[in-house]
């Protein structure tokens, strides 16, 4: 799985990304002085967004081009230091970023959780594994934003995948849908060449 995604940041292959980062973050975060998990984060302006909101985060990325990519697009200057995976600091912001595998980190422990882009990069074999290690690295009252993506798969597949109410709620039972929308304009010009026609993107908060 991690190779795949190494070459598309080696080969600018990232239209998951959002330059002006996620609205639905924006209406509906709302946690303020807590130490925020953001697995696969790439280089996502949320994280700067989370930060000025008074959390302290902590990012974990698989690929460097990406972390190295954050801190020079944000003009953050930064601190590196080995001891398990690569970490990177900012100098005047409260943010660090774990440069690797995220199911190599055991050693943190956050009580705030932001999924925008990782739930829904994973084929359907992987997320069960991958939503029980996030909640190993969270505290029994962590709050959450879990952001997914509903469309008809048999037009065209992911990643990003499509995940259900169902599914998800089999992993973090506590979330409610807070809200959603049709972000068509915004679907990877993939999905729009398959002939997609509705994208829906559904926020999920902790109650």
């Amino acid at each position: 799985m991690a190779e795949p995604w190494l070459e598309r940041w080696q080969e600018g292959r990232i239209g998951w990304h959002e330059a002006d980062g996620n609205a639905s973050l924006q209406k509906y975060w709302r946690a303020t002085g807590r130490t925020v998990l953001v697995p696969m984060c790439g280089k996502s302006v949320d994280l700067l967004w989370i930060a000025t909101r008074g959390n302290r985060v902590v990012g974990v990325e698989l690929s460097d081009i990406a972390v190295e990519s954050f801190f020079a697009e944000q003009d953050l200057a930064f601190s590196v230091s080995e001891n398990g995976l690569p970490r990177y600091d900012a100098i005047d912001a409260d943010i660090t970023i774990f440069c690797g595998d995220l199911f190599d980190l055991t050693s943190i422990r956050c009580d705030a959780h932001y999924d925008r882009g990782a739930l829904i990069a994973l084929p359907a074999e992987q997320r069960s594994a991958y939503a029980s290690h996030v909640g190993s690295l969270l505290t029994d009252d962590a709050e959450q934003l879990v952001i997914t993506l509903e469309y008809d798969e048999e037009i065209a597949s992911g990643p990003p995948f499509s995940v259900g109410d169902e599914e998800l709620l089999e992993y973090w039972p506590g979330l409610d849908c807070v809200g959603q929308r049709d972000d068509i304009a915004n679907a990877p010009p993939k999905f729009l060449d398959a002939g997609l026609t509705e994208f829906r993107e559904k926020a999920w908060r902790s109650c």
